[in-house]
């Protein structure tokens, strides 16, 4: 298997929570590599974190949204 080449990307926080979550599974899929250095594992971590925390962000809102629709 050839090993995957890691380029970091900045998290867009303009990208759709279903986006989000399939760059999250993505992140997780090259991270479950056998052929993945611990450079790059950590590079993908990081990008994973600023992700979980963009998406957490992006859930509150909507969360928040539905309660106020919820108490008119």
């Amino acid at each position: 298997m050839a090993k995957k080449e890691v380029i970091a990307d900045a998290v867009d926080n303009n990208i759709s929570i279903e986006e989000g979550f399939t760059k999250l599974n993505g992140l997780l899929e090259e991270m479950e590599s056998d052929n993945i250095g611990l450079e790059a594992s950590f590079e993908l971590y990081t990008q994973g974190i600023s992700l979980v925390k963009m998406l957490n962000s992006k859930l509150d809102d909507v969360e928040g949204k539905l309660n106020q629709v919820s108490e008119t």
